[in-house]
């Protein structure tokens, strides 16, 4: 293991930096160290590829190589960047990328967790996974990726980094996530819901058990982030007699925000879109998001939504009963970032099987048919 300060006076020692970053949470610890100390420039873009051609333009503005951090699983998002403009162009980056799905952890990791070194070497990516070396490791990195004008990787294991305390909590709103989607819930009838990854499909998956209608209506996703949107709109143009509410994040919404531009083409009346907005990445550790310095009311009027703005469950028990009365609508509900212990039988993950969670999802659909 290695300390947050030590880690990164690696990094400084080898001029590595800005940090282009998409939050995981092996890499909390760091983050929050990164945060706090401000000793490197670090960036939070919307998705991993944005991030590519951030760290891109960075370096050929400085010279610098950049590092690239996100899970593995995000990795993908960077391929079209990778062989496209950073190998053909001869841009180094050294990317820092978790290693979920190594032993035992969430179905969705499993997959990447056993292909990574796979994918690297498919793309001809040299890497290496941090160990108690990693000083030597980082300027082999580093040296190598300068030499080659090409990309290299840094592989890091859950744990590796020691804990680093919490940062502190940014602005403070009435309503939490799980309070929100409840009153959602309880005023949304028989609607069918997507939810995005994360904390936000674990809580409505639990309160709709919880209030006896744990009966498919929802798709609950486990990763995709960002596309609960794409999924919802889709599903309310072929099932038009059916409610359908997206139940997306802040971060969730701003990595694939151009599928709001596919509502505006279609306007399905059907569609409601939440944004639970509450300014941080709430499953990997309440990293920052750039949601602070966004105003969702006017992107969502851009992209012709009718649009509700809510603070407090009366506002959102409103906004709900009347979006479900005509879409396509966006409730943008600002909620804090307070969190239930993941010990909390609230937070316990979904009992289903991917494959259950749609077949259960499809046979509800079939009611409205």
């Amino acid at each position: 293991m290695a300390g947050a300060k030590e880690f990164v006076n690696e990094l400084k020692k080898n001029k590595l930096g800005p940090i282009y970053e998409v939050p995981c949470s092996i890499f909390k610890d760091l983050i929050n160290y990164l945060i706090d100390s401000g000793e490197i420039e670090f960036v939070n873009p919307a998705n991993e590829a944005i991030a590519m051609a951030q760290a891109a333009g960075s370096f050929i503005a400085t010279k610098q190589i950049p590092i690239v951090m996100m899970q593995n699983s995000g990795l993908n998002n960077t391929l079209n960047c990778l062989t496209s403009l950073n190998k053909q162009y001869g841009i180094p980056v050294v990317y820092l990328i978790s290693w979920r799905g190594e032993g035992k952890d969430a179905p969705e990791h499993n997959f990447m967790g056993e292909k990574l070194k796979e994918i690297l070497n498919t793309y001809e990516i040299r890497y290496r996974v941090l160990t108690q070396d990693y000083a030597k490791e980082i300027e082999w990195a580093k040296t190598l990726s300068e030499q080659m004008m090409q990309p290299t990787a840094l592989i890091m294991r859950e744990g590796f980094i020691n804990k680093y305390g919490t940062q502190e909590k940014t602005e403070e709103f009435l309503m939490d996530r799980w309070e929100a989607i409840e009153t959602i819930v309880d005023n949304a009838g028989e609607a069918a819901y997507i939810s995005t990854n994360g904390f936000p499909s674990r809580q409505a998956h639990n309160i709709l058990k919880l209030k006896g209608k744990e009966d498919g209506r929802l798709f609950g996703m486990v990763g995709s982030m960002g596309h609960a949107l794409g999924i919802g709109l889709e599903e309310a143009r072929k099932v038009p007699k059916a409610k359908i509410i997206v139940l997306d994040g802040d971060g969730g919404a701003l990595m694939q925000l151009g599928a709001m531009a596919s509502v505006a083409k279609y306007k399905p009346a059907n569609l409601v879109h939440v944004i639970l907005d509450n300014q941080a990445y709430g499953s990997t550790g309440n990293q920052p998001c750039m949601s602070k310095n966004i105003d969702f009311v006017q992107i969502g009027e851009g992209f012709g939504y009718k649009v509700y703005s809510c603070q407090t469950k009366e506002q959102l028990k409103e906004a709900t009963v009347a979006a479900l009365q005509q879409g396509p609508a966006l409730i943008h509900v600002s909620i804090n970032q307070n969190e239930l212990s993941k010990d909390d039988s609230r937070m316990g993950r979904v009992e289903h099987s991917c494959t259950a969670i749609k077949e259960r999802h499809e046979k509800y659909l079939e009611r409205f048919k």
